[in-house]
This record gives structure tokens, C-alpha cells and sequence, in this order.
């Protein structure tokens, strides 16, 4: 059996996985959809049909990195009347990575998170709601298409949908902002449940790595997860993969949080317009700068937006602004949550999520996150929210 012999060879197929910047040999297949390549039980195929949502540009296809907060490509097609393919041998690489789609104008118009195992991989494009969905692979279809084929994940969808209909139309934005909140917190609740209940499992050690890797747990219980699993499968400590899970948890969760009195180093990150950001410029324009680590699929995060934009508001032209950071890996979600949010103030991400070497610098480890900083980029505040936000910026700039 197919999942048998992937256990016995675990540790050559995850051998260096992270350390191989060129270990898929990827052959791009671009002007037709004809026959395979001749299968092997280490080949893969990746066929997309995107229809009319890209009829020409490219696809790209990247994993985490072993460099701190970085991605490695691994391979990159064309799309021809919406449809691409390319394919190529695992050796030391199966796992989780990202698929993106770009237009001919190179904008972004949906990626998605699969696993990269032999067999035919199929792409189709769900729509701007759903993005791209990938079919096809038996730990694809175990690890994510066992919960988002399911009644309850459809029903939530439609949910979602329906709320995020209602509040672009809404006169009530924020009674339909906080019915949106609950459609989306439901939806994710359910997929995280759905992948910590994989990851949890233990009668098949290597679909649960694969839900390790896709975020189902973090922190301790990341780290013990893994230790069981190197156990039940036999796994060596130093195979790549597995390495690099569990530096990603250990750095998240060893972070020394940013404290009041610390000085902040200067970083710059772009923005949805691919503009590069500095915190140095927006210090040197104001009295008060608030950091703030959110993320689109952070339920809190966003439900503050309207407290945030009531203190730019009262205090915007005083000497206060805020600098955004989005610990989101996929920038679709990125772009439409900030769209629905109507976010103003400076917004930006280096989509690294958690690995970001930025959220590193103060100590994230979990959001919603602020941190208050004068203009000398020392930090007088944390978890500055609503009216204690509001009470500290009056204390610094009413005088």
C-alpha cells in the first residue's frame, strides 16, 4: 500500500527537504494538454483549468524555506486559455507548498495550500470567494478535501458568503461587520478543528505531519506533536521537513516579547501596491506610531478596525498614525480583507506570516498585537485597545 511504503521511507523522502532550493525538477508544459509523462510511483503531475478567471499569465509554485521567514521556488509555467500543467519527480520532497496564479499584469488572482505527493494534481478555480481548489492525491484528499467537501464546511461557505454580500451593501456596517465577523470565525473554527483532529490523530503518522505543517497546532503542542510522530514513524531528528516544523514552533514560541521601554529596530515592508514601507519615515512624521499585527483570518484583529479608525480619526491630525503589518501567508486574503475592512492607514506584510523575521523582532506570538512608539522608536505602550488607546493618546498629545 501506497501510505505503507511512505512510511518506511520517511526519512528519504523528507531527507534535507528544506535545504534543497532546487530538489523538484520541474518540466513546464505549456502549449498543450496531452498525454503524461510515463508514471512512476515518484512523479507528479499538476494539470490547472482555470477558465476565464486567467486566460494567460503564470503559475508559480513555492515552499517554506530553511532560511529564516524566506520561500524557495520551485517551479513556474504559463497559463494558456486558462489552462497550465506541469510535472516533475519527488525525490526529498513531498510536503506543503503554495500554488499562485497571476494574470498577464502579474496581479494575483488566487493561490492555494496543497500537498505536493505522486500522482495527478488537479487546480480549478472556485471563484473570487473560494480562490483556487486543488483535487486529487490521497493525503490532498485526507488532509484537506475530508473536511472541505463535507455539508457543514459547504454550509459554512454560503454562510460566509452571504454576510460578506451584506456587508458591502449594508447601510449598518457595523451590525453587518459583526455578522461577518461570526461567518468567518465559524468558518475557520471548522477548518482548524477539522485539521488539529489530523493532526491529533495516530493512525497515520504522516498525514498528521502534514496538517503539523499546514498550522493545525503551534507552540508546545506543535513540539510534542512532533516528537510523537518522529517515534510512531521512525523519522530521523535531522530529516529537513520535520526540522524545519519544529524551528518554525520553537522560535514562535521562545520569542521574547516586546516590552514598554524597548527601542524598536526601523523595518520596511510593501504594501498592497507593492510600495515599500518604512516605520523610520512614518516615527519621523508623527509623535506616536501604533504597530499594528493583525491578520485576515484574525476575528479580534478585525473587529477593532472601528476603534482604530475612531483614533485616527480624533487624533490623525495631532500627531498619531498607525503602521500595519498582516501576519497573512496568502495575499488574496490579505487584499480582501483590507478591502472589506476599508483600511486607510500605512498596510503591509512580507506574507510570512508567523515566520516573518519582523513579527520575530517583537516577540509575536500570538495577535491581535499593538505596539505604541514615539517618535524616538521607544515603545511606551502594548495592547493599547478602544478607550485605553484613545485615554494614552490624549495623555501624549492633548497638551
Amino acid at each position: 500500500m501506497r501510505t505503507a511504503r511512505y512510511l518506511r521511507s520517511a526519512g528519504r523522502m523528507f531527507r534535507q527537504w528544506t535545504q534543497r532550493p532546487c530538489g523538484i525538477v520541474a518540466i513546464a508544459i505549456t502549449t498543450s494538454l496531452g498525454a503524461s509523462p510515463k508514471a512512476t510511483d515518484t512523479d507528479y503531475v499538476v494539470v490547472g483549468n482555470l477558465g476565464d478567471a486567467v486566460t494567460s499569465g503564470e503559475v508559480v509554485l513555492t515552499r517554506s524555506s530553511a532560511s529564516y521567514g524566506a520561500t524557495d521556488q520551485l517551479a513556474r509555467t504559463s497559463i494558456s486559455d486558462g489552462e497550465f500543467r506541469f510535472a516533475g519527480q519527488i525525490d526529498d520532497d513531498m510536503g506543503v507548498v503554495t500554488l499562485t496564479a497571476e494574470d498577464s499584469a502579474g496581479t494575483t488572482i488566487g493561490s492555494a495550500r496543497f500537498i505536493l505527493e505522486p500522482g495527478e494534481i488537479r487546480v480549478r478555480y472556485g471563484g473570487p470567494l473560494l480562490g483556487l481548489l486543488v483535487d486529487g492525491g490521497p493525503y490532498n484528499q485526507r488532509v484537506i478535501g475530508a473536511w472541505r467537501d463535507t455539508d457543514e464546511y459547504e454550509g459554512l461557505q454560503t454562510n460566509y458568503a452571504k454576510a460578506r454580500a451584506e456587508l458591502q451593501d449594508a447601510r449598518n456596517r457595523a451590525s453587518a461587520a459583526e455578522e461577518f465577523m461570526r461567518a468567518q470565525n465559524a468558518l475557520n473554527q471548522f477548518r482548524g478543528g477539522a485539521l488539529r483532529a489530523i493532526a491529533l490523530s495516530d493512525d497515520d503518522p504522516l498525514a498528521s505531519f502534514f496538517a503539523l505543517q499546514m498550522g493545525a497546532l503551534g507552540g508546545t503542542d506543535a513540539l510534542d506533536r512532533l516528537d510523537e510522530l518522529e517515534a510512531v514513524a521512525e523519522l530521523p531528528a535531522t530529516a529537513g521537513a520535520l526540522r524545519s516544523v519544529r524551528e518554525t514552533q520553537s522560535r514562535i514560541f521562545t520569542r521574547r516579547m516586546a516590552q514598554v521601554g524597548d527601542m524598536v529596530e526601523a523595518f520596511s515592508a510593501p504594501g498592497l501596491d507593492g510600495t515599500i514601507h518604512g516605520l523610520e519615515d512614518a516615527l519621523a512624521e508623527n509623535e506616536v506610531v501604533l504597530i499594528e499585527f493583525w491578520a485576515s483570518w484574525c476575528g479580534p484583529c478585525r473587529a477593532d478596525v472601528p476603534h482604530l479608525k475612531n483614533a485616527l480619526e480624533q487624533f490623525g491630525g495631532r500627531g498619531f498614525d498607525i503602521f500595519g503589518f498582516s501576519l497573512d501567508a496568502d495575499r488574496e486574503d490579505w487584499e480582501i480583507a483590507s478591502d472589506e475592512d476599508g483600511i486607510t492607514w500605512t498596510n503591509t506584510s512580507d506574507l510570512n506570516g508567523y515566520d516573518s523575521p519582523i513579527a520575530a523582532q517583537f516577540g509575536v506570538r500570538m495577535i491581535p498585537l499593538n505596539v505604541l512608539v514615539d517618535a524616538n522608536g521607544e515603545i511606551i505602550a502594548l495592547h493599547a485597545r478602544q478607550q485605553r488607546l484613545l485615554n494614552k493618546l490624549s495623555e501624549l498629545l492633548d497638551e
